[in-house]
């Protein structure tokens, strides 16, 4: 049972889509799905998903800085690469973990796994800070379905709060070092608490400067940049005209949610936002799940571009290829 829970979950968010098309189907306006998107503007779907290679090369540009701060290097065509791949497993995985195994990568390439892993991590939570703060718009533009403002408020809280203190546990030494061998150490088997401590050594080359932080943030916002451009022209595509404001808390709202392991690439966790959103304009449920669409297809992009890209990145082989590598990763 514990196999097949992960799976289950994933299943709630197409269950509410089919939810969502059945209602549709019962008041006759299925069909309005199908004319929203058959007369849906062709030019801003294109431009939309024609900026995927700047958007791929300045994230992984962001992780390439990252990796020079744990004294690892990778040229940026090779990050770009990994990168690539690591989206589309992380868009095709649950809790998109997928994305993870460019810290395999890394150790095939004779790079350490400890701060490899700790850079996929910190790439993720930089993106993940920018994106709750960011979706606070996004909870503010759903105010009409929580009771008060002072839960929206909580909300808000919860999520910074969270992520900051965690994002403080990996980067900084001191509480990093507390959280690995001390914290954990207590709840631990003693196996795992020898691995930690040889992790934490390994981490000891992380050196985060205000310099670094800042840079990070700046190519943070420049890829949320090209992000919501990019869903912004799906809702012109549809001739959706809300307030820039609003479509940019939306989306940021549907990156957290995505993160959730009860979907499949988003399908129905990303209806619901954007039903509950657009409604209050005055646009109809099937033109919020038009919209929805077309936030999958650039999900499918993604998944297609990353699984072409997978082949020039076959894992192991560089290993196989360099005894030595082998060596210093045994």
């Amino acid at each position: 049972m514990q196999k097949i829970l992960p799976w289950l979950l994933r299943l709630f968010g197409p269950t509410l889509l089919a939810l969502f098309l059945y209602s549709s189907w019962i008041e006759g306006r299925l069909g309005d799905l199908y004319t929203n998107l058959a007369d849906a503007d062709l030019w801003p779907i294109l431009w939309s998903l024609l900026l995927l290679p700047p958007f791929l090369i300045i994230k992984a540009w962001r992780w390439q800085r990252l990796l020079r701060a744990m004294a690892l290097d990778l040229p940026l065509h090779i990050a770009t690469g990994l990168y690539t791949v690591g989206i589309f497993l992380g868009q095709t995985t649950p809790g998109q973990a997928g994305d993870l195994v460019k810290a395999w990568y890394l150790q095939d390439r004779g790079q350490p796994l400890a701060p490899a892993l700790l850079s996929v991590v910190l790439d993720r939570l930089f993106d993940l800070l920018v994106m709750a703060a960011l979706a606070t718009l996004g909870i503010f533009a759903l105010g009409q379905l929580l009771p008060n403002r002072e839960l929206q408020t909580l909300l808000v809280l919860a999520m910074g709060v969270g992520l900051t203190i965690l994002t403080t546990l990996l980067v900084a030494r001191g509480p990093r070092q507390w959280l690995m061998t001390r914290a954990l150490p207590l709840v631990l088997p003693q196996r795992l608490t020898e691995t930690l401590w040889n992790w934490n050594k390994q981490l000891a080359v992380l050196k985060m400067s205000p310099r670094l932080v800042t840079v990070i943030t700046i190519a943070s916002l420049i890829s949320a940049f090209f992000t919501f451009y990019r869903l912004w022209l799906l809702f012109i595509a549809i001739r959706i005209a809300i307030p820039l404001y609003i479509v940019i808390g939306i989306s940021a709202l549907i990156a957290v949610v995505q993160v959730l392991p009860i979907s499949i690439a988003g399908v129905g966790v990303r209806d619901v936002v954007l039903i509950a959103a657009l409604i209050p304009y005055g646009y109809t449920q099937e033109q919020a799940i038009a919209v929805s669409a077309l936030f999958l297809l650039i999900n499918l992009q993604h998944i297609l571009v990353g699984f072409i890209v997978s082949f020039w990145f076959p894992l192991g082989k560089v290993r196989s290829a360099r005894p030595d590598i082998a060596r210093q990763t045994e």
